[in-house]
């Protein structure tokens, strides 16, 4: 990538201490948003779904909806990020956002609350890029505050996770869904005046080496060369493999304990549902200190892949518990473990592919995110399907099959073309 030029859309000044501290305060917030938009529809998708006479797949299709649309949007919004400031694209998807969430309050059927889900998954997608962009421009010359800065938005995204879980959970207990719809409104409305009084994503730093008076094409040009690069790098197209499958083991584990907890509705009780609903999330909290701890001691590509060595017994372990009817406190280990390892190697997937490309932020960021929203959006469908046609225990069997094909793509990674690196 050093021999690729990508202009920018702006000079960006020096930032004053004060504003540089406001503007770190801001992607936290921004993370926060797209798993309250994703994660808290699961706890009552399945009461929901039955409300609405829908069949298990079809209510695999509302919630992989979200994932697929954000996956989509990232082909054309990373590579945006990398020729506008951030604000451009902030501010509309914030909008967009606060319109959507209240329409879907009206208590919609298959086909709005599936186009719904879709242009959520789109907005949210926007806004959690434009977070990780501003991180990347905050930290600019530093590899490794850059790295820490992605481990710590991915414990804002598990906070963000446990909350929507918790109330997802909460509403599902009640069978009242409107109040998933309700909570992601007002906060995507709190968000949008945040941003609007601080002038948040104002400030796009960009290659501070580009010449700023190129034409807007000659900077599209360079951006589009660039991704090329980018996407015909092989160890690039392993990573991307491994996203696929992180999405696929994060999404899949999700909705398997939606549908054990469904299950179960009679017998268990509502703080029971809700804690077991946010173990995923806290695991991944303690899986992104874990991160952050290990980066200062080895390299990323390293951890990531040994991570990798122990995510499919993560999988197992929580099966086993759901399959032998072990007491809860045991299922509620495995979730903990299977949330960890995810916690971890979510920030390093984003944090080795801006590595190898730090001149194409936005665009590397949206790749992970592609690849890693392609396996969210199958993991549901696949647990429905395999839930439909044997048992839950059985869908964590064909998780786990999946995360070894992540380890294989995670050791071919290390093994392939050498890429270049911030």
């Amino acid at each position: 990538m050093s021999n690729v030029r990508v202009g920018v859309a702006s000079a960006a000044p020096p930032l004053r201490r004060s504003r540089r501290a406001l503007l770190y305060a801001i992607p936290p917030l921004l993370v926060l948003f797209a798993p309250l938009t994703q994660l808290s529809y699961i706890p009552v998708s399945v009461g929901l779904g039955h409300d609405l006479g829908l069949s298990a797949g079809q209510i695999g299709i509302t919630i992989g909806a979200h994932s697929l649309a954000t996956a989509v949007a990232s082909l054309t919004i990373g590579p945006l990020l990398d020729l506008v400031p951030v604000r451009r694209v902030l501010v509309p998807a914030m909008v967009l956002n606060v319109v959507m969430a209240s329409l879907l309050c009206l208590q919609p059927g298959f086909e709005l609350l599936t186009i719904g889900r879709v242009v959520t998954g789109v907005a949210s997608g926007a806004v959690s890029l434009c977070g990780y962009a501003l991180v990347t421009d905050l930290t600019r010359g530093d590899p490794g505050a850059r790295d820490r800065g992605f481990s710590l938005l991915q414990t804002f995204v598990s906070i963000g996770a446990g909350s929507a879980l918790g109330i997802g959970a909460l509403a599902a207990a009640n069978e009242r869904p409107t109040i998933v719809f309700g909570a992601a409104a007002v906060y995507a409305a709190v968000l949008l005046v945040i941003v609007l009084v601080t002038g948040g994503g104002r400030t796009q730093v960009g290659d501070p080496h580009a010449d700023v008076s190129e034409t807007f094409r000659v900077r599209v040009s360079g951006v589009l060369r660039g991704v090329a690069m980018m996407v015909t790098e092989r160890r690039m197209q392993w990573l991307m493999v491994s996203a696929v499958v992180i999405g696929l083991v994060m999404q899949g584990g999700h909705y398997g304990v939606s549908v054990l907890l469904d299950s179960q509705s009679q017998s268990i009780a509502t703080w029971q549902r809700v804690g077991l609903s946010v173990l995923i999330p806290c695991g991944v909290f303690t899986g992104s200190f874990i991160n952050r701890w290990a980066l200062r001691r080895a390299p990323r590509e390293q951890i990531f892949a040994a991570l990798y060595l122990v995510l499919p017994a993560a999988v197992l372990v929580y099966g086993a518990t759901v399959a032998l009817e072990l007491p809860r406190w045991a299922v509620a280990v495995g979730l903990l473990l299977l949330g960890t390892c995810i916690g971890a190697m979510m920030p390093l997937s984003v944090a080795i592919s801006v590595g190898w490309f730090p001149e194409l932020r936005g665009s590397s960021t949206a790749a992970e995110s592609l690849a890693r929203s392609a396996g969210q959006t199958a993991g549901p469908i696949i647990v429905g399907l395999v839930v439909a046609a044997s048992s839950v225990s059985y869908s964590a069997v064909a998780i786990a099959v999946a995360a070894v094909v992540g380890l294989v793509a995670s050791r071919m990674m290390l093994a392939g073309r050498a890429a270049p690196v911030a």
